[in-house]
């Protein structure tokens, strides 16, 4: 949920430099954890990550208040990376990023000097990135794309990009970040730091995935508008589902969806040959040879948070009765049937496999 739009959300519950050098990084030695982030209930700085340990079935609420003598977290658990033994939580409301040791998540340190930031990703032990917004809400103005060392924990420089940055994506040296206010993907040269292309795609691109061929899906919700009585929300323009290959993006394949509600939370399966993403209160899987949008739905449930185990296609939903209570998050089997649930912290949203 952004954090701009709490207010709104709540009120509808009534009625969301230097030239790095490159270097592969060793990933972890798997384990059966998942980490389940929950926003929290806004203002009260009560977001957490709980761990799950597929496996054993246990679960640890607030790993993070465990490991620290049961510090809170923060305000708005937006997102999570992980760069191996290390992990970086992105508190949108709170303006920073947290580094944790993993898996017993201790505080490494805070990243600060951040304002709105939404998503990180690394490619690297020292080089990470986080999006960030600017402005408010009627008056967002164009994000940037914040440079991190990982070995000071540090902002290093600030590319500008487009309005609302959102679910950016590592690949061929490249950083692509969708601009969700936009209909824009800003392309930034890993090795330079500097941006060197703007594709356009369709209105609202929020969350990117690749492919097994690397060609790069995005999710684009298309426009809405907010209003103060029913329907509240209102769909100005149709979501798309568009493809490109990043040797030519301007050759794209471009999938239309009903201009009825708005697509989201485009993710990938284990084989890269599976799409998922959810629309009009259901979860859609598609095939990548797919030219058009299938029509029955992988799983008819509408989640606040969903992801695909990479180990084992396992798929996470989490479910939020409100934003002042606790949720819970459903596990399913490849096939869409169901397979247990359990209770976490308020707003469950995102998941992440270590």
């Amino acid at each position: 949920m952004k954090k701009q739009f709490a207010p709104l959300v709540a009120a509808l519950a009534l009625l969301a430099a230097c030239s790095p050098k490159t270097e592969e990084t060793p990933a972890p030695a798997p384990t059966t954890a998942v980490f389940v982030l929950s926003e929290g209930e806004f203002t009260k700085g009560d977001g957490a990550v709980s761990v799950f340990d597929r496996a054993s079935k246990s679960l640890t609420l607030d790993a993070f208040g465990s490991a620290n003598g049961n510090a809170k977290l923060g305000d708005v658990v937006q997102s999570m990376g992980v760069q191996g033994s290390r992990g970086y939580i992105v508190v949108n409301a709170s303006n920073k990023v947290e580094v944790v040791n993993l898996p017993d998540f201790k505080s490494v340190a805070t990243i600060s000097g951040l304002t709105q930031p939404r998503y990180f990703t690394s490619t690297s032990a020292t080089r990470g990135y986080v999006t960030e917004w600017r402005g408010t809400y009627t008056g967002y103005t164009p994000g940037v794309l914040s440079i991190l060392d990982l070995s000071t924990n540090t902002v290093t420089s600030r590319v500008p990009v487009g309005r609302n940055p959102e679910q950016l994506l590592a690949l061929g040296g490249k950083i692509y970040v969708p601009n969700a206010l936009d209909n824009t993907v800003s392309v930034i040269d890993e090795a330079t730091g500097t941006l060197t292309s703007t594709i356009t795609v369709g209105d609202g691109p929020s969350s990117m995935v690749a492919d097994k061929d690397n060609n790069i899906w995005v999710l684009c919700t298309g426009f809405v508008s907010y209003i103060a009585t029913p329907p509240y929300v209102v769909q100005t323009s149709a979501g798309t589902l568009v493809r490109f290959n990043p040797s030519s993006p301007a050759t794209q394949l471009k999938i239309a969806f009903p201009a009825t509600s708005s697509p989201g939370k485009l993710r990938i399966g284990t084989d890269k040959d599976q799409l998922y993403y959810s629309f009009g209160g259901a979860e859609y899987r598609m095939s990548i040879a797919a030219t058009a949008l299938p029509t029955t739905p992988f799983i008819r449930r509408s989640f606040s948070g969903f992801a695909i185990d990479p180990r084992d296609n396992t798929v996470y939903g989490g479910i939020s009765p409100s934003y002042n209570t606790n949720g819970r998050f459903v596990r399913y089997q490849a096939t869409g049937v169901a397979l247990d649930s359990f209770t976490v912290k308020v707003g469950p949203n995102g998941f992440v496999f270590y």
